[in-house]
């Protein structure tokens, strides 16, 4: 009957299938982690979104009939969130307290949209200001010049001009699928250690790394495993994020004879402070507590770091924009005076 029952719930997501959006994810596990925290079971939390959302009433459905026939609710959520998530409540559905972790998730999901929407918010303007310089661009291109070669009764520099800038735009382009490519092929360690030596991002990149790695170690060990039974549990984890992988190579490290901590010091993509915690020999309950208050810290220090390169782009992008008007206007008016001139002689 078990049997029957999962062929049917999995024909039937088959048949509903619908990828819950980025947004949709933020405002789902922040509802169903205020639902959890008022008291409420996971199955009642649902029962209550289902009514209240009729935009995921098929997704509601679904995940609805597979609670109640027994299925787990990261197997159910499998189709509907992305990998990083579902990585967070397969390991808490196994090793940890699910619940709590769904309140946790959705407040922090919250935290790191309205965070998203910031930086919306300030490239709006910039690029709308770049879509306006493509469309003069462009009107340059296939109103301006003609008249302008019309006029000079030759189009041979024009010529040369656009066989360049086509060149140009032909190597940018494939030089960026080629970095694309590259990047697709590299494993999310060295993705890290890349990250980790460019400038503008290096610290966030050390300080996301350093707050997911704690949280979910927390989380963990709160559930009662030990650091190596952690490690071991998420390198199992059939996908490649970049916890996954994380565990797996510290899980390498481990077997060699390391120290955890010896392993955080040696990555870059990593804030040393994490390495303190693991020197003192706490007992597991007493470490997921110090880590739990370490990944609070990490995650406002990433918000400031996040206000500070938001600060530091705008600028930078505004005066790009500026730089591009003015060689705009330049690339109007020299033509035109050329144009006119040689009229006159």
């Amino acid at each position: 009957m078990k049997h029957v029952w999962q062929a049917k719930l999995h024909q039937q997501r088959e048949q509903h299938f619908s990828r819950f959006k980025t947004s949709d994810q933020v405002q789902f596990f922040q509802e169903l982690g205020d639902l959890l925290a008022s008291g409420y079971s996971i199955g009642e939390s649902i029962d209550i979104m289902t009514d209240a959302h009729q935009k995921w009433h098929r997704q509601l459905s679904v995940i609805r009939d597979g609670l109640h026939e027994g299925q787990s609710f990261p197997s159910i959520m499998s189709m509907y969130v992305n990998q990083s998530i579902l990585v967070q409540l397969n390991l808490a559905h196994e090793h940890g307290d699910l619940a709590n972790t769904l309140v946790k998730m959705g407040q922090n999901l919250a935290q790191i949209a309205q965070q998203q929407n910031k930086v919306k918010q300030v490239m709006r303007y910039p690029i709308i200001l770049l879509a306006i310089l493509g469309t003069m661009l462009l009107g340059l291109k296939f109103f301006l010049y003609p008249i302008l070669n019309q006029w000079q009764k030759s189009s041979q520099v024009t010529g040369v001009y656009d066989a360049r800038a086509i060149v140009i735009l032909m190597m940018a382009l494939l030089l960026i699928i080629i970095i694309w490519q590259f990047w697709r092929r590299m494993n999310w360690i060295n993705r890290l250690n890349v990250m980790s030596k460019i400038p503008i991002i290096s610290l966030m990149t050390k300080t996301v790394v350093s707050y997911q790695a704690s949280q979910q170690i927390a989380s963990m060990l709160s559930g009662g495993l030990t650091l190596p039974d952690v490690i071991d549990a998420i390198a199992c984890q059939n996908n490649h994020s970049a916890s996954v992988c994380l565990a797996q190579d510290a899980q390498k490290f481990l077997k060699t004879g390391g120290q955890i901590d010896r392993y955080i010091l040696s990555k870059q993509f990593l804030n040393q402070s994490l390495a303190g915690y693991f020197i003192r020999g706490y007992t597991p309950k007493t470490l997921a507590r110090y880590l739990d208050y370490y990944a609070k810290t990490q995650f406002k220090l990433l918000m400031q770091q996040a206000d500070r390169l938001i600060g530091t782009l705008q600028p930078i992008f505004f005066g790009i924009i500026g730089i591009a008007i003015i060689g705009l206007y330049l690339s109007m008016l020299l033509p035109m005076y050329h144009a006119i001139g040689g009229l006159y002689k």
